[in-house]
């Protein structure tokens, strides 16, 4: 028979080959279909006794569903040979292996879906339209043909969290609102995602890894969770732990808006100093800001003014507000310049200046600071030339967040898990 381009197109996507089929027609009585005949077998042998007077008994009728949009809205009909074997009475048939068993949709469909869910930002429900599927179908797919397994531990294992908003997995008699996971530092990737965060389940999962794995983890970068620190310095006694620098700075950075607020609640509304508290707060903590900008005139102020100027004039609301960004700005020019063979000393010297000014709001920061002192001192290691921290971690929680407030959550622990997975690495997916 003579093949044309849209039907040579129709056998690649159901992976048969010219030799395979018998007749390609197409019907518009009711609904507009294609109707592939695949040809009879030469080799007629009963799979189930070896008989070799195979029988035909005509054929079966199967539908699969392709994603083409060459095929959209238009029924493919498959007739199957079947065949009868007079000495054990049993029936067979061979479909090719057109589609999966127990499936109507085509590997085309499979291979559609599974790199649709690639991207973090598709939904299940997206790619349900997009293929020409059910959401259940395409949720059955990725579960079938989705096999992700831990990945082995690095040498620098970044350990985050994740919010989840639905879940099915309780743990300490508790649904767990957040989702433990580890990252790569080097390859930036994830190794693995665990329903929960909590201490005595990160115990249960941790006895399961070899020893000599977790012997082969050098560092540990978490944020400022205690449990964190308790599991690694229970499960991996050779890892230095750092704590995320990130982490740190933010708690510093809160403590002094905390001041700014409690100074700016003692203002009236319409002063300058209730002005420049409110209005001007970020030239306090944002660094990049070029403060030698060209003036503008400023009403409140009635002057030109750039942002060093206006900078200054809120220091000098009040001096507790000033001795507090200098104390700020020293523990920043300490965490972008220092060393890890003076991180120690220089710290040590740091803390003291802080407990001299002894700013209520900086108590809490210097109890921080005293508490995580090895851990922000091993910060400053580095590690093929970079410093170690979470930054991976933090980057790719964006993706993963990305991922769960578009599908609103995933309540399946394992599926959640899955998805992750496949979304954040791009790997993971078998017709198997």
């Amino acid at each position: 028979m003579t093949i044309n381009e849209l039907d040579l197109l129709l056998l690649n996507l159901l992976s048969l080959k010219p030799q395979d089929i018998e007749s390609i027609s197409s019907s518009d009585t009711d609904n507009k279909q294609i109707i592939v005949t695949l040809s009879k077998p030469n080799n007629r042998i009963c799979p189930y006794c070896g008989c070799l007077r195979l029988q035909s008994q005509g054929f079966y009728r199967k539908e699969v569903r392709l994603s083409h949009d060459a095929f959209r809205g238009i029924k493919v009909i498959v007739r199957v040979p079947r065949l009868w074997c007079p000495d054990c009475s049993h029936t067979c048939s061979d479909s090719k292996h057109m589609n999966p068993s127990g499936y109507s949709v085509s590997y085309d469909i499979i291979c559609r879906v599974m790199n649709l869910l690639k991207n973090p930002e598709m939904t299940f429900k997206r790619c349900a339209d997009l293929t020409g599927v059910s959401e259940t179908t395409v949720v059955r797919i990725f579960d079938k043909h989705c096999h992700i397994s831990r990945s082995v531990f690095p040498e620098v294992l970044c350990i985050d969290e994740v919010y989840t908003k639905l879940t099915d997995f309780k743990s300490g008699g508790s649904y767990s609102k957040y989702s433990c996971i580890f990252y790569d530092f080097c390859r930036h990737q994830l190794v693995d995602v665990l329903p929960s965060r909590h201490k005595s389940y990160l115990h249960f999962c941790f006895q399961s890894v070899p020893y000599n794995e977790r012997q082969g983890v050098k560092y540990i970068v978490i944020d400022m969770y205690y449990p964190y620190r308790d599991i690694a310095r229970l499960y991996f006694k050779r890892a230095a732990i750092c704590v995320d620098s990130f982490h740190v700075i933010k708690h510093l950075n809160d403590s002094l808006s905390s001041l700014r607020i409690r100074l700016m609640k003692q203002y009236d509304t319409d002063s300058q100093e209730y002005y420049l508290l409110k209005q001007w707060n970020y030239l306090l903590l944002n660094r990049s800001i070029n403060l030698d900008n060209k003036g503008r005139y400023n009403r409140k102020l009635a002057r030109v003014v750039n942002y060093r100027q206006i900078l200054e004039f809120l220091l000098d609301v009040d001096p507790l507000l000033r001795r507090a960004w200098n104390l700020k700005e020293l523990y920043m020019n300490f965490n972008e310049s220092c060393d890890f063979d003076h991180a120690e000393e220089r710290l040590n010297e740091i803390i003291m200046e802080f407990c001299k000014t002894d700013i209520p709001e900086y108590r809490a920061f210097i109890k921080t600071l005293i508490n995580w002192r090895c851990e922000i001192v091993n910060s400053f290691i580095r590690y093929n030339g970079r410093r170690i921290n979470n930054g991976v971690a933090e980057s790719l929680s964006s993706r993963i967040s990305v991922l769960l407030f578009n599908t609103r959550g995933i309540r399946n622990s394992e599926r959640r898990r899955k998805r992750i997975m496949y979304a954040i690495n791009q790997t993971g997916f078998s017709l198997k």
